[in-house]
């Protein structure tokens, strides 16, 4: 065997060869088969010690043959699968950097000083964090710094992604796609794609949009262990938009080290790096290509920052929502958050933000900039720096958090009182706490305030906790907001036994069969459906006829142990089976039509804005009908839940209707391919040492 193939390729040719092959097969029992880093070393000292025996034999044969085998010759296998991933040019360019473990500020490992000496502004006291630590190995003690953080490099990312074959095409269709004029399928066909001028339908050009979000790597099913890694990604909208979201089309820009999250002023110091990379490539640079292997002109710009309420606040530099200048988009304050007139608010101005963030950047005190905060709520972001991007129209809000797990679930949890509010296991956290602004009139609602992790003045601190906790006493046996929807629907022709166990009684005039009356279930003591009417919604979980493919919503929705639904079971929930099995709850009896009627009114409404807002293609006559009845749907709740606080992402729904005539159709941009990728992050195996 050896012989023929020396004959053919040559001594280094066949070594080559089999190296690869070698490193090709251990490469892909790690990364498909999950074979350790440990193992794969293992299995790479079997192939060494295999092929020089396969050799030596070789050469034995050789001699009895008179083959023209090389008596000298020597092999060498990798011995490490980094070396042997290495070998096949598949690992991407990481930039890895030194940086402080509190502010996140960079240095130089030639010029990295014991303590960090960063001041947030000129006259503020130095960060002081210490940057070395020392680590025990088998040689002694080590010092290292305490913390890296790497990005990978984009202009290779791009030499890869564009050396594909097939890629070119499915973007140049883009620089050809000709935009509907009524009905928009996709961003192609939105103002926004215009709103570069001619820059998207320029061949070599490239659009981008640019997401945020945090998880926990050590997932949510490990107890006491809670951190946070934030991942940011960037989407080639130029692809068709089932091929933006692969794995392998998705731009991993960077990991923020856990364990904690950056704050509303350390983020810069995680974004500045790639956006360094985004600022070199908008003014363009020669990229390798499959249909150009000497390199053609590209450039580069990113379109829509996305995500949650949260995330994208801190990424575009904007202020806490419990500030009175809550709103990204538009100048309402938060004292005419249940304004509902979109005249009555004037829409905030890109130039203007940043001429606000600048001012922001420049003041030279801490004190300083607290106040411009107040005032205008906003501070600078690294994301300022790309000029041909505006912080206001660039801005998306997610439609997964903003409806999905916000709207929807809050309808479900706080008006209804279906299940209550969930923590997220392990970590204590409210998932839906940063929708909040002022306490609602529950247990579970008025907790998560106090976690929510929005900007309170520390002089009013104790007068909320003090309010905070009389609200608890207050709420926690009187479900205050259910009180008063009986009394409005007892004004409109219905009576207080209509609405089901707080009232006290059901429909068979049993009180046992009311779950107010029982102690242990407190957490449904606000729900307004009674026992048999949660059965008859869970029932048409359980047995309503679907397609196969569509995800049912727990079949004991309603109890504690179905946990924490999903995005896409909440919109399942609500578009599909509840309007299935809610009128004839509410409308089939007699003598509960009118007060039915008033909970199906609002149901409806809900219902559409839903279809709408959700739907894969949008126009600007489907975008006023979401207005309109999202209007009607959060008057009508004032009415039938007035002791329920308006949260403001309520008021950030409000401009869905305007996102979806600039953007096109929402879901299409919305956070669902990036969580996916997310969990796919959060499953890697670190051996509980994310931080390494």
């Amino acid at each position: 065997m050896f012989c023929c193939a020396y004959a053919i390729l040559g001594l280094e040719s066949l070594n080559r060869s089999i190296v690869l092959i070698v490193c090709t097969l251990v490469s892909w029992l790690h990364l498909s088969c999950g074979l350790s880093r440990a193992a794969a070393g293992k299995v790479l000292q079997v192939f060494q010690a295999t092929i020089l025996a396969a050799i030596q034999l070789g050469m034995i044969m050789a001699r009895t043959t008179s083959s023209p085998l090389d008596s000298q010759i020597s092999f060498s296998v990798p011995r490490d699968l980094r070396t042997a991933m290495s070998n096949l040019s598949i690992e991407p360019n990481i930039i890895r950097s030194i940086c402080c473990p509190k502010c996140y500020t960079k240095y130089s490992l030639s010029s990295m000083p014991q303590i960090c000496s960063h001041r947030e502004s000129p006259r503020s006291r130095r960060c002081g964090e210490e940057l070395w630590t020392t680590h025990s190995t088998r040689a002694g003690p080590r010092v290292v710094p305490c913390r890296l953080y790497s990005t990978q490099d984009f202009e290779s990312w791009l030499t890869y992604l564009l050396s594909r074959p097939g890629i070119e095409d499915y973007i140049d269709a883009s620089y050809a796609h000709c935009p509907s004029l009524d009905v928009m399928e996709s961003i192609w066909d939105s103002p926004a794609w215009k709103s570069l001028g001619t820059f998207t339908t320029t061949r070599g050009n490239l659009t981008f949009s640019y997401f945020i979000d945090w998880f926990n790597p050590y997932t949510n099913k490990i107890a006491g262990k809670s951190s946070s890694c934030g991942a940011i990604m960037m989407f080639c909208l130029n692809l068709p938009y089932e091929l933006q979201q692969l794995p392998e089309n998705t731009f991993f820009a960077g990991i923020t080290p856990p364990p904690k999250e950056p704050t509303v002023t350390t983020i810069t110091a995680l974004a500045d790096p790639v956006v360094d990379q985004l600022e070199a490539l908008w003014t363009g640079k020669t990229i390798r290509s499959y249909q150009h292997p000497d390199g053609i002109a590209t450039r580069v710009a990113v379109l829509p920052a996305i995500g949650d309420l949260m995330a994208i606040r801190k990424a575009l530099g904007f202020a806490g929502i419990a500030v009175h200048n809550f709103c990204s988009f538009c100048d309402l304050q938060l004292s005419q958050i249940d304004v509902l007139d979109p005249r009555k608010w004037k829409e905030r101005v890109g130039v203007n933000v940043l001429a606000a963030a600048v001012e922001w950047k420049e003041a030279t005190t801490k004190k300083e900039q607290a106040r411009l905060v107040k005032k205008n709520g906003v501070r600078w972001s690294s994301l300022h720096r790309l000029t041909y991007q505006d912080p206001v129209r660039h801005t998306l809000l997610g439609a997964m958090h903003n409806w999905d797990e916000g709207i929807l679930q809050h309808h479900a949890q706080v008006k209804w009182g279906i299940g209550g509010i969930p923590k997220v296991p392990g970590t204590g956290e409210d998932p839906d706490a940063h929708f909040v602004t002022t306490p609602p009139p529950s247990p579970l609602t008025s907790a998560e305030s106090v976690n929510s992790g929005t900007e309170i003045d520390a002089e009013m601190l104790d007068d909320e906790v003090i309010a905070l906790e009389e609200e608890q006493r207050q709420f926690y046996n009187d479900p205050a907001h259910l009180d008063v929807l009986r009394l409005s629907l007892t004004d409109i022709g219905g009576t207080l036994c209509e609405i089901g166990p707080s009232s006290g009684a059901s429909d068979s005039d049993d009180p046992s069969s009311s779950e107010c009356e029982d102690e242990d279930e407190i957490w449904t003591a606000a729900c307004i459906f009674s026992k048999d009417e949660l059965s008859q919604i869970r029932q048409c979980l359980s047995n309503a006829v679907v397609p196969s493919w569509l995800e049912r919503p727990p079949t004991n929705f309603g109890e504690k142990s179905h946990g924490k639904l999903k995005a896409d079971q909440w919109f399942q929930l609500f578009s599909v089976f509840l309007p299935l099995v809610l009128p004839e709850i509410w409308l089939s009896k007699t003598g509960l039509r009118r007060s039915g009627a008033a909970l199906l009114t609002n149901f409806h409404d809900l219902v559409t804005c839903t279809n709408i807002v959700c739907a894969y293609t949008t126009s600007s006559e489907a975008a006023d009908l979401y207005l309109n009845h999202y209007i009607k749907y959060r008057r009508s709740s004032k009415r039938l839940f007035p002791n329920v606080n308006t949260r403001p992402n309520h008021h950030y729904a409000m401009h869905n209707a305007d996102l979806m005539k600039f953007w096109g159709p929402l879901i299409k941009l919305s956070e669902f391919s990036y969580e996916r990728h997310n969990g796919s992050l959060q499953k890697i195996n670190t051996n509980h040492h994310p931080c390494e």
